[in-house]
């Protein structure tokens, strides 16, 4: 009996190790792939092609720039009545701008920091409104369409920015936006531009729309002042350069004046591969006009989160055929005026203190919109 046990033993001792045997082995196999040569067979990583990923991603998430959100832009006269309600106001100018003269309750936040400051400053949501703040409203307008083209839904911007908030501010802002330039201005447009066709390509190194959107446009803030404007004068030089697009509704553009060889893009309904932007060459600077730049300003907001080389005209159409404007767009939203300009409230010095200019309040009532 003693035998037979002893003999079981060593049998199941025998068992036992075959099997830890046999573990080691399927181990070894299972986690030991990595140390065999690549199969130089098998299919490379697919590339990303981040441009298409953008676009397929802003249109599922709405398409902002073609909708009836855009342009999100509201007057002085609309913002002041809405000062003692939940509203954030973030004003972009340099800090020495900003302590001349601010709102009172802005914050000064410069473009490059607004999507920390949105992250992790604020509770965007929270507010009924955020108003972008500058001193010519193109910034602002600027800095806008693309925290809106990230999703930002209840984000403004001020038309004529502080310019149209007090005549203080003015005289350094849309009081120089009368200039005219009519060298190559005409009322003929082309039958039927030539499709080029393509959309520059970006490279960001995001994976998904989310995270292309998001570094493409920290990108776009990190240099935002000092890139996406572009002064008529300067197309003009060298007119061939440039796509110019009139960011104009179709009658008005077909019944005014317009630079030769200019594209009409419909706002709202353009800015898409199936309607115009095919015939943007993917490689060849883009320049935007509508009638006060503030709409222009979103459009090259959109263009350039894809990639294209764009720039809204400073002034829009009031900076070179300011006195070329139709009959209907005098005293108009459209057209610089002493309309436009309001004596409101502000506060100068820093954040913290300052002086509060008194200032008699007239409310003008103006109708909205950009076009």
């Amino acid at each position: 009996m003693m035998k037979t046990l002893k003999s079981d033993r060593k049998m199941n001792l025998k068992n036992k190790i075959m099997l830890i045997s046999i573990f080691l082995t399927t181990l070894f196999l299972n986690t030991g792939c990595s140390r065999k040569e690549p199969d130089k067979t098998a299919e490379p990583a697919a590339t990303v092609n981040e441009s298409q990923v953008l676009y397929d991603y802003l249109k599922k998430k709405g398409d902002y720039i073609n909708s009836e959100a855009a342009p999100a832009i509201m007057t002085a006269a609309e913002l002041y009545t809405m000062l003692n309600r939940n509203i954030h106001l973030i004003d972009l100018r340099e800090a020495d701008q900003f302590n001349e003269g601010h709102i009172e309750g802005a914050v000064n936040v410069r473009p490059e920091n607004v999507i920390d400051y949105f992250e992790n400053r604020i509770d965007a949501p929270y507010f009924e409104r955020v108003v972008f703040l500058c001193n010519r409203g193109q910034l602002s307008a600027y800095v806008n369409g693309i925290m809106r083209i990230l999703g930002c839904s209840n984000t403004y911007s001020v038309r004529y920015g502080m310019s149209g908030w007090n005549t203080r501010f003015a005289k350094t802002g849309w009081d120089q936006a009368t200039a005219t330039f009519p060298g190559n201005l005409t009322m003929e447009t082309l039958n039927q531009p030539a499709i080029k066709g393509g959309m520059p390509e970006i490279a960001t190194g995001g994976m998904n729309g989310f995270q292309i959107a998001r570094l493409r446009a920290k990108a776009l803030l990190d240099t935002a002042q000092a890139t996406f404007l572009i002064n008529y004068s300067d197309i003009e030089k060298a007119p061939e350069k440039y796509d110019v697009v009139a960011y104009v509704p179709a009658d008005w553009f077909g019944n005014n004046m317009h630079p030769a060889g200019a594209l009409n893009f419909i706002p709202k309904a353009s800015l898409s591969t199936e309607a115009d932007l095919k015939f943007l060459s993917p490689g060849k600077p883009v320049a935007v006009y509508c009638f006060n730049g503030h709409h222009s300003a979103h459009a090259v907001a959109w263009l350039r989160m894809m990639g294209y080389e764009a720039y809204s005209v400073i002034y829009g159409a009031n900076g070179f055929m300011y006195d070329l404007f139709g009959k209907n767009d005098k005293n108009t939203p459209r057209q610089w005026t002493d309309m436009q300009k309001n004596d409101f409230p502000f506060k100068s010095g820093n954040a913290g203190g300052g002086i509060k200019e008194e200032k008699k309040v007239v409310v003008k009532q103006t109708q909205g919109g950009c076009a």
